[in-house]
C-alpha cells in the first residue's frame, strides 16, 4: 500500500475522486433538494386542486366520494376527502358513513380540523406520513365561507420518488466517478505515467552505466518538451561524463607524474593544517626528519620541535595563510646526523576562504651553507688581496707620477740645451767651416745627432705626458671641463688639427661626413678632440694611400656615434680587443717597409676618456680591408 501511495496514478486518481466526489455531492444535494421541492410542490398542488375546482364550481361537492375522480385529481396518494360546513357538519365525504355527522363525533379529526375550518384562508399542512389541504368555499371573493373542502393524501409515494431520485443520483454519480476515473487514470497511464516510467528507465540506465538511449516520445505537449529536455540533458550528461573521464584521466596522469616527481625529489615535503599539525610527510631519507614519519603524523609542531622553532614556524604559517604569498625560511635543527641547515618554501593550500593548510618544501642546504661560509672567507681573503692590490696600484701610480715628474725636469733641460746648442752651432760653426769640407761633414753629423736627440726627447716627453694623463684618469684626478658642443664642430676641429699629417702624403685623403640635425653633446672638448686626433693619427700612420673618413651620425634617438674609417691594411681579429690595452701595439699592420711606433698608450687613454662618459669604443676590421674605429656616446 505504501508503494501505491507513492504512485503518480494513485495520487492523480485520489485527487480526481476527491474532486468528483465534492462536485457530485454538491450537485447531488442541490438537485435532490430541487427535485424534492418539485415533488412536494406537485403533491401540494394536487391536494389543493379539488378545493380550487369546487370553489370555481368546476367540480361537484359529491365528487369527494368518487374515488376515481379524486385519484384522477390527487393521484394514487389520495387517502380521504370531506366537505364540511361552517357548523362542523359533514355534508359530503369519501367515507359515506360519515355524511351527516358532526366532527365532534370523530375526536381524532375534530381536534385538528375544528380550528382549521374557522379560517378564511387555504391551509396546507404536511407531516411525516401525509398532507392535508383545507380550502374555504365562498360564493364570491371576500364572502364568508359556507363550506370547507378537506383533502388528505399520503406522502409515501412522494418519499419513494425522493428515494428513487437520490438512489439514481448516487448510483449515477458512482458510475460517473468510476467511468471518469477509469478514463482519466487510463489516459494518465498512457500519456503521463508510461512516458515517465520510460523516462525513469532511461535515467536508471544513465545512472547505472553512464549511457542512456533516446527517449521514445514524439509529442508536442509538456511531456514531449520534457522528453526533448531530457534528451538534451542526457547528451549534456554524456558529454560531461566523457569530459570528466578525460579530466580524470588527465588528473590521474598528473597524479602519477606528481607521485613520481615527489618520489624522485630529493627534498622533504610536509603538509600541515592551520594549527601546525603534520598531516602528510614525504621524504627521501628518514634521517632528514626530526622524528620517524609515523611518529610525526598527527602531531603538532610544538610536540615535536623546540618551542622557539615551533613558535617561529607557526607564525610563518599564519602569515602565509593571511597573505597567500610563498614564504621562504632558512633554519637549523639538531638531527640524528648532527645539526643540519634547511631551506623551506611554504605555500598556502586553497583560497583564503577555503584554506586547507600549508605545504612545506624543505631542502637540506647544509652543504650550501658550508660553501657559503667558505666563499665568505674566500671573499674576505680576496677583498684583502684586492685592497692590497689597490694599495700597490696607488703606490705604482704615485711612483709613476713621481718618476714622470722627476724625468720631465731634466728632460726639459736636456731639450732646451740641445736646441740651444743646435742654434749656437748653426750660428758659429757653419761660418767657420764653410771652406773646410772635413769640418762640414763633421758638422753635419753633429747637427743630425742633435736633431735625433731633440726628436727622441720630444717623443719621450709625449710618452711621459701620456703616462701622466692615463695615471690621472685612472686615479680620478683629471679635471673635466664639460660644455655643450655640436658634433659637426668637433669633426671640423679634429680635421683641421690632423690636416698636417695628411698634407705630407698626397696619396692619402682626409674626408669628413656628418648627418643633419644632430643634437649638441656635453663633453670636455679637449679630451674628445684628443681621442679623435689619436684615431686620425693612427689611421694616417698605418694607411699608405687611399682615404681616412671622419664621420658623425645618430644611429638611435639616445646615441651619437663617431667613426674613423681608413683604407689601410686592417687589424687582425685577435688584435682587435688587445689594442686598447696599455703599452700594446698591433704588430706589423702598416706598409711592408714600415713598423708601428709609439708607446701603445693612445688607445688606452681614449678608452678611459670614452668610459668616463659611459660610452663605448671598439674597432671593426678585416685584414686587408681597412679598419673602422667606432665611438658611441649616450645623449642623456
Amino acid at each position: 500500500m505504501h508503494v501505491y501511495k507513492k504512485s503518480l496514478i494513485f495520487n492523480i486518481g485520489t485527487v480526481v475522486l476527491l474532486v468528483e466526489f465534492l462536485v457530485l455531492v454538491s450537485l447531488g444535494l442541490f438537485y435532490i433538494e430541487r427535485f424534492s421541492w418539485e415533488i412536494d410542490r406537485n403533491l401540494e398542488a394536487s391536494v389543493r386542486l379539488p378545493g380550487q375546482l369546487m370553489n370555481k364550481q368546476l367540480l361537484k361537492y359529491e365528487s369527494v366520494s368518487d374515488i376515481g375522480v379524486m385519484q384522477d385529481l390527487v393521484g394514487n396518494e389520495f387517502l380521504d376527502a370531506m366537505v364540511i360546513g361552517s357548523d362542523g357538519r359533514i355534508y359530503y365525504a369519501f367515507d359515506q358513513s360519515m355524511v351527516g355527522n358532526s366532527l365532534t363525533e370523530y375526536p381524532q379529526q375534530a381536534d385538528n380540523l375544528t380550528a382549521l375550518i374557522r379560517t378564511d384562508k387555504e391551509i396546507y399542512k404536511p407531516n411525516n406520513v401525509s398532507v392535508i389541504s383545507i380550502t374555504p368555499l365562498v360564493a364570491f371573493p371576500g364572502a364568508k365561507p359556507f363550506f370547507h373542502v378537506f383533502v388528505k393524501a399520503s406522502t409515501h409515494e412522494a418519499k419513494a420518488k425522493k428515494w428513487r431520485i437520490a438512489a439514481l443520483f448516487i448510483f449515477g454519480s458512482l458510475f460517473c466517478i468510476c467511468l471518469t476515473s477509469a478514463v482519466i487514470i487510463d489516459y494518465t497511464r498512457r500519456r503521463v505515467t508510461r512516458p515517465l516510467r520510460e523516462l525513469k528507465q532511461v535515467a536508471d540506465a544513465l545512472r547505472l552505466d553512464g549511457r542512456g538511449f533516446s527517449f521514445p516520445v514524439d509529442r508536442d505537449d509538456e511531456i514531449g518538451d520534457l522528453a526533448k529536455s531530457f534528451d538534451a540533458m542526457q547528451t549534456a550528461i554524456e558529454r560531461t561524463i566523457k569530459e570528466l573521464k578525460e579530466a580524470n584521466k588527465v588528473i590521474s596522469q598528473r597524479e602519477q607524474r606528481l607521485a613520481a616527481f615527489i618520489k624522485a625529489m630529493p627534498d622533504i615535503m610536509f603538509v600541515l593544517d592551520m594549527d601546525g599539525r603534520y598531516e602528510d610527510i614525504y621524504t627521501p631519507e628518514e634521517t632528514l626528519l626530526y622524528k620517524d614519519t609515523l611518529e610525526l603524523k598527527g602531531q603538532l609542531m610544538h610536540e615535536v620541535l623546540p618551542t622557539p622553532s615551533a613558535d617561529k614556524f607557526l607564525e610563518i604559517i599564519h602569515e602565509c595563510i593571511e597573505t597567500g604569498t610563498v614564504q621562504t625560511l632558512e633554519y637549523e635543527l639538531p638531527l640524528q646526523t648532527g645539526n643540519t641547515w634547511f631551506e623551506a618554501r611554504i605555500s598556502r593550500i586553497g583560497d583564503k576562504s577555503e584554506v586547507q593548510g600549508t605545504v612545506w618544501l624543505v631542502r637540506d642546504i647544509t652543504y650550501r651553507k658550508d660553501m657559503e661560509q667558505r666563499l665568505t672567507k674566500a671573499k674576505d681573503d680576496a677583498e684583502q688581496v684586492s685592497q692590497r692590490l689597490r694599495e700597490l696600484d696607488e703606490t705604482k701610480s704615485t711612483l709613476v707620477s713621481s718618476v714622470s715628474h722627476e724625468l720631465r725636469t731634466p728632460l726639459t733641460s736636456l731639450l732646451g740645451f740641445s736646441k740651444l746648442i743646435l742654434k749656437n752651432f748653426a750660428n758659429h760653426f757653419w761660418p767657420l767651416a764653410k771652406d773646410n769640407p772635413k769640418l762640414l761633414t763633421k758638422g753635419s753629423q753633429i747637427v743630425e745627432n742633435l736633431n735625433i736627440l731633440i726628436h727622441e726627447g720630444n717623443r719621450l716627453t709625449r710618452l711621459i705626458n701620456d703616462v701622466l694623463d692615463l695615471n690621472k684618469i685612472e686615479m680620478g684626478y683629471t679635471e673635466w671641463n664639460d660644455q655643450k658642443v655640436h658634433p659637426t664642430e668637433l669633426i671640423h676641429m679634429a680635421a683641421q688639427s690632423a690636416s698636417g699629417q695628411f698634407d705630407n702624403n698626397p696619396q692619402l685623403e682626409l674626408l669628413t661626413q656628418t648627418d643633419e640635425d644632430l643634437p649638441d653633446i656635453t663633453v670636455d672638448i679637449d679630451r674628445l678632440l684628443q681621442v679623435l686626433l689619436n684615431l686620425l693619427t693612427n689611421a694616417a700612420k698605418f694607411t699608405a694611400k687611399g682615404s681616412v673618413t671622419l664621420s658623425a651620425h645618430r644611429p638611435r634617438p639616445d646615441t651619437i656615434r663617431f667613426e674613423v674609417s681608413d683604407t689601410g691594411p686592417g687589424i687582425p681579429f685577435h688584435e682587435q680587443e688587445r689594442i686598447f690595452e696599455i703599452f700594446h701595439q698591433a704588430g706589423h699592420v702598416g706598409p711592408a717597409d714600415d713598423k708601428p711606433n709609439g708607446a701603445g698608450l693612445g688607445l688606452a687613454i681614449s678608452r678611459d676618456i670614452i668610459n668616463h662618459y659611459h660610452g663605448t669604443i671598439w674597432v671593426e676590421s678585416k685584414s686587408g680591408e681597412g679598419a673602422t674605429f667606432i665611438i658611441e656616446l649616450p645623449l642623456t
